[in-house]
């Protein structure tokens, strides 16, 4: 070793190390002195028997192989060295950090957690920060339970094709909006089996239900409306009896149509249908217009029969009156009464007719204008 070489050869003899021990030869360049001839320690007495620094430093690495199951330098040929003590005490507080974390668990808005105690459902967490006891013991599971879940049905033929009430064939494509049910989401885990799938089984057969029941013009025309509450309504009570903890919010009814196979000839039918429709559409027209005018018209002659026969009555009971009245004066004046009437119907005939006054005492020729009377006479 470096301080036991003795090359110099200047004022040391040639075994001494150089600390100064006389007669010996150090083991190693930390020995001390154990015997009487001490050199230059101070308190070199034979009692001073104290173990050297290597050996403690010899004993420490046995104690570690031996720890490990080595001997020797085998065990630092073997592999890695190990932690030892205290390494193993930092592994296992970490480790217990780790296994108490996770009981802590974090809810976000519109989520609720569910937590399991051995699998038994304990209590729901809403948004926020919360702890429970760690896994194994309890354990949860957060879902979406103010998230809209949209399920599509019809995408194949085995889903879309339906027999309807008429034993036709139609096509029916639509879509479920639902959620998890905010009150008991528990049940979504613990009482069905892959949720999303007994949805979308569910509401399948519950249109074909439906449909089964409904005509073809009813599916695919003016009664979708009916047709999409009945399926919602009878989706939402065959989820309850399953307890599956899940609300139907709507079901949409996206496209009925008869198969391609015959949807030319369906197409029409379908318009001859509205052909017919039309016709009777507008029979209706003429016969609310034609027969409101025949009743006003025939109304109309009734009055004017009515009125007649009113005036007609009038008249003749006028002159039956007349005639009595003119009775009651003939018989108390009947000379009177006979001129008055003689001169009443001469008025009469000869208001309507020109007349030519003659004078029979007058001697003389009298001068008739006939061309003048009858010309006046053609032309009134």
């Amino acid at each position: 070793m470096p301080w036991n070489d003795n090359k110099d050869g200047e004022g040391s003899s040639k075994g001494n190390s150089p600390w100064g021990s006389q007669g010996k030869k150090s083991d190693s360049p930390w020995s001390r002195p154990g015997g009487s001839g001490g050199g230059n320690g101070s308190g070199g007495g034979g009692g001073n028997n104290r173990p050297d620094l290597e050996e403690q430093m010899r004993r420490m690495q046995e104690r570690f192989r031996r720890g490990r199951g080595g001997n020797g330098g085998g065990g630092r040929r073997g592999g890695g060295q190990s932690f030892g003590p205290f390494g193993f005490l930092v592994l296992g507080f970490v480790a217990l950090l780790a296994w108490l974390f996770s009981g802590v668990v974090v809810v976000d808005e519109g989520e609720t957690a569910a937590v399991f105690r051995f699998g038994q459902w304990q209590k729901n967490f809403g948004p926020g920060l919360h702890v429970h006891l760690p896994t194994p013991i309890e354990t949860h599971e957060i879902m979406p339970s103010q998230q809209q879940q949209v399920t599509q049905i019809g995408a194949n033929e085995d889903e879309s094709l339906m027999l309807t009430g008429d034993e036709n064939i139609v096509e029916v494509q639509y879509r479920v909006f639902w959620y998890y049910d905010q009150e008991d989401p528990e049940n979504f885990i613990l009482n069905v089996e892959n949720g999303e799938e007994l949805v979308k089984a569910a509401a399948e057969s519950v249109m074909r239900e439906v449909v089964g029941k409904s005509n073809l013009d009813d599916v695919i025309t003016t009664g979708r409306n009916e047709l999409q509450t009945q399926v919602r309504d009878q989706l939402q009570a065959l989820l309850q009896d399953y307890r599956a903890g899940a609300q139907i919010l709507n079901v949409e009814i996206q496209e009925a149509q008869a198969p391609a196979e015959v949807r030319a000839a369906f197409i029409d039918v379908v318009n001859a249908g509205q052909d017919a429709e039309r016709a009777v559409q507008d029979a209706n027209r003429y016969a609310n217009d034609i027969i409101p005018r025949a009743r006003g018209e025939a109304q109309q002659i009734l009055q004017d029969a009515e009125a007649y026969r009113d005036q007609v009555i009038a008249d003749a009971t006028g002159q039956a009156n007349r005639f009595t009245q003119i009775l009651t004066e003939y018989q108390q004046a009947p000379q009177v009464t006979r001129e008055r009437m003689y001169l009443e119907t001469m008025e009469r005939v000869l208001n309507r007719s020109d007349k030519l006054i003659l004078d029979n005492d007058a001697g003389a020729v009298p001068y008739l204008p006939l061309d003048s009377v009858n010309r006046r006479n053609s032309e009134n």
